[in-house]
């Protein structure tokens, strides 16, 4: 398998993907092989939507009803002064007090509402969309997953779908109060004295379109500054998850990791974004400053009220709503940028999501014409576009045969065996199990007839009893214990803290390479698939494991049709059939005894590691020699 960049970004990722999807031909009895049509942010939050609608006109409705305070005490004041002699209920001070009251409580309280209404609309959205990230992972070929970065997909289920919050929880209500407000606002001022209102707001208009030319340009900026906070965000993560790696071979930060380079781009941007839009955003605060606009409207009170042009109770307003005006225009700015920072986690859900996912096909009844059997027919595949990793390839594993492939490393052997469990969809030919093409069947019929031990081990976060019976939940302890007790490993887990109820990870139960191969080995003995692929399981195990692992594979391995891929051409010389694979073709076939005879390239392989072996096993006799020889004289002494 050709190693796989880690470092674009999910939308990337996505862009490539569904450009080049490398989609299987059709079949009779596939389901198809359509993909989701284009996901859309609109579409994304489209189950909240109702709830936004709803919050952004209660929310319309309060920020309308909060300019009746300001009306209620202008008249106040007008009658306290004397401006004015109003008559029946409007004389009333206690009554506008009432009404100020009664108005300001019904804005809080429909503002409130509408916030309530779409945070439980966005925690639903929210669980909705984690569940529909991990289908849509899950649904996709193995080969497309592994082209994105594992960092970006946890920050995705974990970090992006909390980021769309202040898309679906907050925009609604607060963008909807800051903009009414201060679009009502603005209109109250006008009506109430619009010589005055024209002078301040003129003056605003003036200073902050000044400013806005200063910060324009800034969207390229921007966006590469998004970019660059994603990438520090899943190289972080992935920094994380190799650190041991990291300290074994002493690899320093600046040299070696991804998230050097990630943290460096990201500090750069922030140095130019700051610097560039540093100077614009003082000085926008400044202005905006409740000192300044109170300076600021005290000046023009005076000079209007002096001349004439404006009584004293109608600069009141003036002083209570120009304060509140410039405020939702910073809650504006700020929402705005966290509205860009959801909008791009969002984007990066919805280009996941717009990927099409593996056609699943229809055939889920008995067990195929040929129970058991495995045939590759002229099999072509390859991970890129002009760069075939198999090529032609053809062979025939009968039901209860082992079938061992060997070679070169890169040679195609590890592809191979995925694609048997169809982890990839081949490019040409086919792969039939039960003599039924694994294109033309349901993935829960496919996972009851192949079972599947990597050397890669991958053991999930939960208890010793769920990860082995991971292919059959409904399985008994009894069943999982007998599963544990032929894969050789039922003693070392009594020996848990909690037994087969222990959280692998925590509480003590982590388990050596070798134990973790057992593991894995009792969950495919559980799935009792006739078919059991092997891809050099003693990978992880030492010598006292390996002796295990080979004890529970004979067991595993009675009756079923074997596919292995070893190392050890010795652990594999009573195979029925042994395959070379050699650039993608099968260059060699034939039994232990025929290989060796032919003196081709397996012939070779044999004699090096023949010799290799005695080698190592002279080494370490001369080693033990030597130690006794020193412990000996040490006694003397």
């Amino acid at each position: 398998m050709p190693k796989q960049t880690n470092h674009q970004p999910i939308h990337q990722a996505a862009k490539d993907l569904t450009e080049h999807p490398a989609e299987p031909p059709d079949h009779s009895g596939q389901s198809g092989g359509a993909g989701r049509s284009g996901v859309t942010v609109g579409e994304l939050i489209r189950p909240a939507r109702p709830a936004m609608i709803v919050t952004g006109l209660l929310t319309a409705l309060g920020a309308l009803m909060s300019i009746v305070p300001f009306e209620a005490l202008r008249n106040m004041a007008a009658i306290w002064l004397g401006e004015t002699s109003p008559e029946g209920w409007r004389s009333s001070l206690w009554i506008w007090a009432a009404i100020a009251a009664v108005a300001l409580f019904a804005s809080q309280a429909l503002y409130l509402v509408g916030l309530g209404i779409t945070h439980l609309a966005e925690a639903r959205l929210r669980h909705h969309l984690r569940r529909q990230v991990v289908e849509a992972i899950s649904s996709l070929p193995l080969g497309r997953v592994a082209q994105i970065p594992h960092g970006t997909i946890r920050k995705m289920v974990c970090d992006d779908t909390t980021s769309i919050h202040t898309l679906v929880a907050h925009v609604p209500g607060d963008a909807t109060n800051a903009v009414v407000m201060a679009a009502a606002g603005a209109a109250y001022l006008l009506w109430t004295d619009w010589r005055l209102a024209c002078a301040l707001l003129g003056l605003w208009v003036l200073t902050l379109g000044g400013i806005s030319l200063a910060l324009a340009g800034m969207s390229d900026i921007t966006e590469r500054f998004g970019v660059a906070q994603t990438a520090l965000a899943a190289a972080t993560v992935e920094m994380l998850e190799g650190i041991k790696e990291i300290k074994g071979f002493q690899a320093t930060d600046a040299s070696r990791t991804r998230f050097s380079r990630a943290r460096t781009e990201f500090s750069e941007l922030s140095y130019e974004w700051v610097s560039r839009s540093g100077k614009a955003i003082s000085a926008m605060t400044a202005v905006l400053r409740p000192s300044t606009v109170f300076a600021t409207v005290a000046l023009l009170a005076v000079l209007f009220t002096s001349q004439g042009w404006t009584p004293l109770s109608a600069t009141l307003p003036f002083f209570l709503v120009a304060l509140g005006l410039p405020e939702g225009l910073m809650i504006l700015v700020g929402l705005m940028q966290h509205m860009y920072e959801s909008r791009m986690a969002a984007q990066a859900t919805a280009d996941l999501l717009s990927l099409p996912p593996m056609p699943e096909g229809t055939h889920d009844d008995g067990e195929g014409p040929a129970p058991g059997r495995v045939d590759v027919e002229d099999v072509t595949f390859s991970y890129e576009a002009g760069s075939p990793v198999l090529q032609g390839l053809s062979f025939t594993a009968e039901p209860g045969s082992v079938t061992a492939l060997v070679g070169p490393s890169g040679g195609g052997k590890s592809t191979l065996a995925r694609l048997i469990a169809r982890f990839y969809d081949v490019d040409a030919g086919a792969v039939r199990i039960s003599g039924v093409d694994v294109r033309e069947v349901t993935f829960p019929w496919l996972l009851s007839r192949v079972a599947v031990v990597l050397q890669d081990v991958a053991l999930a976060h939960e208890s010793v009893h769920d990860n082995i019976a991971l292919g059959r939940p409904d399985a008994t302890r009894e069943q999982v214990e007998a599963a544990a007790r032929a894969a050789c490993i039922h003693e070392r887990i009594t020996r848990l803290p909690h037994g087969y109820d222990t959280i692998l990870g925590e509480e003590g139960g982590f388990l050596s390479g070798g134990e973790r191969q057992r593991v894995t080995l009792a969950r495919a003995y559980l799935q009792d698939a006739p078919v059991l692929v092997l891809d050099e399981a003693t990978a992880q195990a030492d010598p006292a494991s390996e002796r295990d692992i080979h004890q529970a594979l004979s067991r595993l391995a009675a009756g079923r049709t074997v596919i292995i891929i070893a190392h050890r051409l010795s652990t594999i010389r009573d195979a029925d059939q042994i395959l070379v694979v050699d650039a993608g073709r099968i260059t060699e076939r034939g039994t232990h005894e025929e290989l060796l005879a032919a003196g081709g390239r397996y012939a070779a392989m044999w004699r090096s590691q023949d010799l290799s072996e005695e080698t190592d096993a002279a080494a370490l006799t001369a080693q033990i020699d030597r130690l006794r020889a020193e412990s000996a004289g040490q006694e003397e002494e």
